[in-house]
């Protein structure tokens, strides 16, 4: 079983985030949000289908209802596989690849185009100042002896 990357929230380093690690965390909560999209269709689409399926194997089914059922559950098993909500999987024939080479022309794009590139200079540096103030402010304040 392959491993899964380390997860991000969970680094050591107390370095600051830099500009590029700020546009990766960005574009991979764009693609998250892709992926609950796809699921939360799935699930729409597979609640109903079940329930159709249930019905026809009772009707048409003969010795074996569960045919139809069985089919229904197939396909959620082959889509969850595809979707990769949480990244699991690190095979082909996953939302990954559909993604992919679309993370590499939007990044490249905020790195080259002149006008994204100055936004997201002046956005990073404003962070910067928000991350040193927040920063600051943690070491004035008093430890909290209420609990």
């Amino acid at each position: 079983m392959a491993e899964a990357d380390p997860d991000p929230t969970t680094d050591s380093t107390d370095t600051a985030p830099t500009a590029d690690s700020r546009l990766h965390l960005l574009w991979d909560v764009l693609a998250f949000q892709f992926k609950l999209v796809a699921d939360g269709l799935r699930d729409v689409l597979l609640s109903p289908l079940s329930l159709f399926s249930a019905v026809l194997g009772l009707i048409s089914g003969g010795d074996d209802p569960y045919r139809y059922f069985r089919q229904v559950l197939k396909f959620g098993r082959r889509t969850e596989i595809w979707i990769n909500l949480f990244g699991y999987r690190k095979h082909s024939g996953t939302s990954d690849d559909f993604i992919a080479p679309l993370k590499e022309r939007v990044i490249s794009e905020a790195r080259s185009n002149p006008w994204l590139s100055k936004a997201g200079k002046g956005i990073n540096r404003k962070l910067d100042d928000v991350n040193s103030e927040l920063g600051r402010k943690s070491r004035r304040m008093p430890p909290d002896d209420s609990g």
